[in-house]
């Protein structure tokens, strides 16, 4: 039932009750200011005057009050008095009724437009908080796919340029072996100049993109502190996916940096048994190219001859100081045939560890790559006899260069006391 529809039943209601009521009294005097306001006196007056008149007297200069007649206290001119009264009365009531009604419809509309504009504010305001939140959360998935996309473009390009390289050294290899087939007056040691300027050309292109890879490198990687300063030692151990042997080793140098890094730029950039190879090297003072021929035939056999071209680049940073190099080795004679492909990080830097004082640290990690033999066969067993001779020239390698790196270290240190 509406609102309308009760109103109007609670007057009909109202209105039976009040003809159906009929006071009853006996008392005689009506007390007309508790049954009338005051506004209302005259107009009660008037209307007994009318329907019961009373006559009034003079007899001479003084006047008396007016009498009732004697058929105004009868008892059906008190009921017209009562039925008067309470007509008044229901008209007032039904006036007020009507008023506060329509008021209250009044209100009814302002409240429902004012509860509507509510509701549609906040019905904006919960849209325009899911939007800010929706877009917020877009924004940050696409801020981190962002990362992620360049983060896979830097590793492809990086993987596309040592994939190039790669494939440049294969084919400058297989250019070099050619022209070993087709030159037989070109011992076995030599290369052709044009062969060795092609490989010097790929190793050396591989090598900025190797620098980018080093904080990569040496994050993934647990280097074995040796127990005491300037020992060095190389173990090469398989990977976890059995594609290439790995060393990692560092060492504490108990020297300033300056003189250390002077040291060791001198040990692993000019060799007194290497040649050095200058043509077409980009950037001749930190860059160094070396083609030498290791023979340990008197202590591993006849067949114990390797052939290793070696190109060594220094990268000056402001807190380290990082050599890359890169070398192919060649077996000769019995080897022939036999390869191996090395890359070597040399990271020269303060060392983090606060007991130590302003020491310094030399890491080095190195990865090695068998070409045409299997090291994981137990049955290959020219492989693991190339193996026996790389070990001993990696060996003589680090004896010679930490002998110079000491001695060098020795003379920067009495230079500095002189």
């Amino acid at each position: 039932m509406s609102f309308d529809q009760q109103m109007d039943a609670s007057l009909a209601a109202l209105t039976q009750f009040l003809h159906e009521f009929k006071p009853v009294t006996d008392s005689v005097e009506v007390h007309e200011s508790d049954l009338l306001s005051t506004s209302n006196k005259d107009q009660l007056s008037h209307e007994v005057g009318r329907r019961c008149p009373v006559r009034s007297g003079n007899s001479g200069a003084t006047s008396r009050p007016a009498r009732p007649r004697p058929g105004m206290d009868s008892p059906g001119c008190r009921r017209e008095i009562r039925s008067a009264l309470a007509a008044k009365r229901q008209s007032r009531y039904l006036t007020k009724v009507k008023e506060e009604r329509r008021m209250l419809r009044t209100e009814v509309v302002e409240l429902s437009a004012v509860l509507d504009r509510l509701q549609k504010a906040q019905a904006r305001a919960n849209a325009l908080a899911a939007s800010d939140l929706a877009l917020s959360a877009w924004r940050t998935t696409a801020i981190r796919q962002k990362e992620r996309r360049l983060e896979s473009e830097a590793k492809q390009r990086q993987l596309k340029a040592l994939v190039a390289n790669q494939s440049r050294l294969i084919h400058s290899m297989n250019e070099i072996l050619q022209e070993r087939m087709l030159c037989s007056s070109i011992t076995s040691t030599e290369l052709l100049p044009s062969g060795m300027t092609i490989l010097f050309k790929t190793l050396m292109q591989e090598l900025n993109p190797l620098h980018a890879m080093t904080n990569e490198v040496s994050a993934g990687v647990e280097f074995k502190l040796s127990s005491l300063p300037m020992q060095f030692a190389m173990y090469r151990d398989w990977n976890h996916d059995m594609t290439f042997l790995e060393s990692a080793h560092a060492t504490v140098v108990p020297f300033g940096f300056d003189e250390t890094c002077h040291a060791l730029s001198d040990a692993l950039l000019t060799n007194f048994r290497r040649d050095g190879y200058t043509n077409g090297i980009v950037d001749p003072e930190n860059t160094r190219a070396f083609k030498y021929n290791v023979n340990f035939s008197q202590e591993l056999g006849d067949s114990a001859t390797l052939d290793i071209h070696l190109m060594v680049r220094r990268y000056m940073e402001a807190d380290r100081v990082v050599f890359v190099s890169r070398a192919l080795t060649e077996g000769q004679g019995e080897f022939k045939g036999l390869y191996t492909d090395e890359t070597a990080w040399y990271v020269l830097r303060k060392s983090a560890n606060a007991s130590e004082g302003n020491a310094l640290v030399l890491e080095t990690y190195t990865r090695l790559i068998p070409v045409g033999f299997d090291l994981t066969s137990e049955t290959d067993e020219r492989g693991h006899e190339f193996v026996k001779v790389l070990v001993k020239a990696d060996d003589e390698d680090v004896d010679d260069i930490m002998e110079m790196f000491k001695q060098m270290l020795l003379d920067e240190t009495q230079a500095m006391c002189l």
